[in-house]
């Protein structure tokens, strides 16, 4: 009876054994046939997948952060070198030439200088008659120069500031002197200055106190000018 009973053990064992034995061989050929169709893939050069390992796949969120964050930069830079250029671009100046077809004319202890645009751009200054007219508020940059031709005296310009309104006074922005001599008389009297202006404010340059003035009516020689700088 025992040992009938040891055969039956013996018996299932070695069954449940060969099962093992088997299922082992089954999953190691399917994990086989499994890696030899990867293989095939491989060689068919259709593409692995783009992330294979969870430290490449950080690396390749890291490659995408960093390039946006280099793209994001450069817009950046961008857009503030094109708003430079642009305010560049608004900032005003004009700047007038003497009038060769006419010539210097007194009013009252004056004289006067006739003056034409030679170039002008944008819309905080604007000129009429003799006279810049500022449309803006700001700082801004303002030259002139006149080549006298009177012998023997002191010659010299101011640049003078009056508001739009007839009752405010007018004073005194610049002013040049230049000595002049008894022969060859030619000399250039050059002034500028960094000035705040208002809107309506009126700018002139005269000569004062020369009623009988010799001026160069030559455009590179006696203009009057002025550039917006805020």
């Amino acid at each position: 009876m025992q040992y009938n009973t040891l055969l039956l053990v013996t018996a299932f064992t070695s069954g449940i054994s060969f099962l093992l034995v088997y299922r082992v061989a089954v999953l190691d050929e399917n994990f086989k046939r499994l890696k030899r169709d990867l293989d095939l893939v491989s060689l068919s050069g259709k593409p692995k997948p783009a992330f294979s390992k969870p430290e490449e796949l950080n690396n390749g969120i890291l490659a995408g952060i960093v390039a946006r964050g280099q793209q994001t930069r450069a817009s950046v830079r961008r857009t503030k070198r094109e708003e430079v250029q642009q305010g560049c671009r608004l900032h005003s100046f004009m700047q007038l030439s003497a009038n060769a077809a006419k010539q210097p004319f007194v009013r009252g202890n004056i004289t006067v200088i006739p003056w034409t645009v030679a170039v002008q751009q944008g819309a905080a200054i604007s000129s009429e008659g003799n006279k810049i007219l500022i449309q803006q508020n700001g700082f801004y940059m303002v030259y002139g120069q006149v080549l006298f031709l009177s012998p023997g005296a002191i010659m010299g310009h101011i640049v003078r500031s009056s508001g739009s309104q007839t009752s405010q006074k007018s004073f005194d922005l610049l002013r040049c002197l230049q000595e002049m001599p008894q022969t060859n008389s030619a000399n250039t009297c050059y002034t500028a200055g960094l000035v705040k202006l208002d809107q309506r404010d009126e700018l002139e340059l005269v000569i004062p106190d020369r009623p009988q003035a010799q001026v160069s009516m030559d455009a590179d020689s006696t203009f009057f000018g002025i550039m917006q700088l805020t």
